[in-house]
């Protein structure tokens, strides 16, 4: 399955507005700008709900299955660096995530689609963490 990019949404805009000329570039700002403030509002706790039944975004708070610890690699990668060769686990009783809530989705086979947060130093995946490790309370922004 092909993914879809920025310049095919412009083509697509641009055969459904003929008479609403509006430059790419001016069309690439204006998309990354909502998304930027989409990031930044969910976020700060709030629900975004795509419409046209699409369902809606939101950070979800996660029971850690203590049974099956998973490794904190970038704790375990310090103590390396200083000569100790140790696995350090995760022990929070939570861990945050992006979410799809497809619940309320109507599109057909809708469990073949996934939804994969932009990654990268600036990406929604980082900022989420740097939100976390920087405020205290941020996790009280995400309970159910």
């Amino acid at each position: 399955m092909d993914k879809l990019g920025i310049q095919d949404l412009y083509a697509a805009y641009c055969r459904q507005h003929p008479d609403h000329p509006v430059g790419y570039l001016q069309f690439t700002e204006t998309i990354r700008r909502f998304n930027r403030l989409l990031i930044e509002r969910i976020l700060d706790g709030a629900t975004f709900y795509m419409g046209h039944r699409l369902g809606s975004l939101r950070i979800k708070r996660i029971r850690r299955d203590h049974s099956r610890p998973a490794i904190d690699w970038g704790e375990t990668n310090k103590l390396k660096a200083l000569g100790i060769r140790r696995l350090v686990y995760f022990t929070d009783d939570y861990y945050f995530t992006w979410y799809w809530a497809k619940y309320r989705c109507s599109i057909p086979n809708r469990s073949v689609y996934s939804f994969e947060p932009s990654k990268g130093q600036n990406g929604a995946v980082k900022k989420l963490v740097r939100r976390l490790r920087s405020d205290e309370f941020a996790p009280l922004n995400y309970l159910d």
